[in-house]
C-alpha cells in the first residue's frame, strides 16, 4: 500500500514542535479504584499540557482515548473541555474508548467537540497534513484505532514523516501485543498511544517507534506506581524527542496502598474497591457502555491467583453464552 500525498491540505501556521499526549480517558467519574477527584486532575493536567504547548509553539496532539467512556459524559464536562481547547485546538486521534460499538457515531463526546469546532478529529487513515515545523516541511499522518498502519509511506519533498498510531504494538516488554514493530519505508517516527506505560523507544531500519505511555495513571499495579506521566515534544531539527514530567499526584495518594510484592494492602479495602467498581458498571453500562470484559482487564493483576480464577470463571461464562447464541 502505497500512501499518496498529494491532495493532502498543507498547514501554514509554523510550529518549532510537535507536542504528543498519551490517552487522557477524560472522564466524571474516578476510573478503577482511584481515590481522587479524578475530572479535577484530568482536566488539570490537560491544562498543563496545552500551556506548554503553547510555552513551546507546538502543535498539541492527543493520541487517541481522549474520553473514558464514549457517550453520556456530563455536559459540564464537555463544556469544560470546549473552554480548556478553544484556544489552542489540540489535534485529536480517535481511540478504541472513544467510539461506541467500534464506531466513531455522531453521538459520541468526541464527535460533540469536533462538531463545536475545539478539536482538529483525526478518524481516517492517511496522510493527514503538510506542515513547516521549525524550518523543516513535515508530513503528518495517521491511523486510528483499527485501522491499518501504512506499509510505506511516499514521502515528496518533505524532510521528515511523523505518522500517529493507537494500536495493541509489540514493544519489548509487552509481547502481547498484536502488531509487531516493522520499519515502514518513508516514515521517520511513529508515536502510539493505547499503550498506557511508557515504552522504549525502538529503531527499526528507518522507522523509530516511539509510546510515550499515559498521561493518567488507571491501573492499580506495581509498575503503575514506579510510572511517572509524561508528554513528548519531538522537533525536526536535530531529530530529538524530550520527554516533559507531567505534575502528579504519589500514586498512594491516588490509589489504595500496595506492598512490595503487589498484593493489596489491606484485604479488604481491595475487596470494597472492586465491588464499587462493579456496582459502578452495573449503574452505567446501559448508558456509557462500559463493558464487564473491560473492567476485568483494568483491574485484574494477571500475576495474582485470586484474580486469575475470577478471569477464568469470566472466560468460562463467556464461552457457554456464546454456544448458546
Amino acid at each position: 500500500m502505497l500512501e499518496q500525498t498529494a491532495e493532502i491540505p498543507l498547514v501554514t501556521v509554523p510550529y518549532e514542535g510537535l507536542l504528543f499526549i498519551g490517552d487522557p480517558h477524560v472522564c466524571a467519574f474516578p476510573p478503577g479504584f482511584r481515590l481522587d477527584d479524578y475530572r479535577q486532575t484530568v482536566l488539570g493536567k490537560l491544562e498543563y499540557c496545552l500551556d506548554l504547548a503553547g510555552t513551546r509553539r507546538s502543535l498539541p496532539i492527543i493520541l487517541g482515548d481522549l474520553f473514558h467512556v464514549p457517550r453520556d459524559n456530563p455536559n459540564a464536562l464537555l463544556v469544560a473541555l470546549m473552554e480548556l481547547f478553544r484556544p489552542h485546538r489540540p489535534w485529536v486521534l480517535v481511540g478504541n474508548h472513544d467510539k461506541h460499538e467500534a464506531r466513531l457515531t455522531p453521538d459520541v463526546s468526541l464527535s460533540v467537540l469536533a462538531a463545536a469546532g475545539v478539536v482538529r478529529l483525526l478518524e481516517s487513515p492517511g496522510p493527514v497534513a503538510s506542515m513547516l515545523i521549525a524550518g523543516k516541511k513535515v508530513l503528518l499522518g495517521a491511523s486510528p484505532d483499527w485501522t491499518p498502519i501504512p506499509r510505506q509511506v511516499e514521502r515528496g519533498d518533505h524532510d521528515a514523516v511523523v505518522w500517529l498510531t493507537h494500536h495493541d504494538l509489540t514493544f519489548p516488554g509487552y509481547e502481547s501485543g498484536r502488531t509487531a514493530l516493522r520499519e515502514v519505508p518513508g516514515v521517520d517516527l511513529v508515536v502510539n498511544g493505547h499503550i498506557h506505560l511508557p515504552k522504549v523507544p525502538q529503531q527499526v531500519g528507518q522507522t523509530l517507534w516511539l509510546n510515550p505511555g499515559s498521561l493518567v495513571r488507571i491501573s492499580r499495579s506495581l509498575p503503575a506506581r514506579d510510572m511517572h506521566p509524561v508528554v513528548t515534544i519531538w522537533t525536526p531539527l536535530p531529530p530529538s524527542l524530550e520527554a516533559v514530567e507531567v505534575p502528579h499526584a504519589p500514586f498512594d495518594e491516588v490509589f489504595p496502598p500496595l506492598d512490595t510484592a503487589g498484593e493489596d494492602l489491606p484485604g479488604w479495602v481491595d475487596q470494597s474497591m472492586f465491588i464499587k467498581g462493579l456496582e459502578n458498571l452495573a449503574m452505567r453500562r446501559t448508558s456509557e457502555g462500559i463493558g464487564l470484559r473491560t473492567f476485568l482487564e483494568t483491574n485484574l493483576d494477571p500475576q495474582s491467583s485470586i484474580d486469575g480464577i475470577i478471569w477464568e470463571l469470566y472466560e468460562e461464562v463467556m464461552s457457554h453464552g456464546q454456544e448458546g447464541e
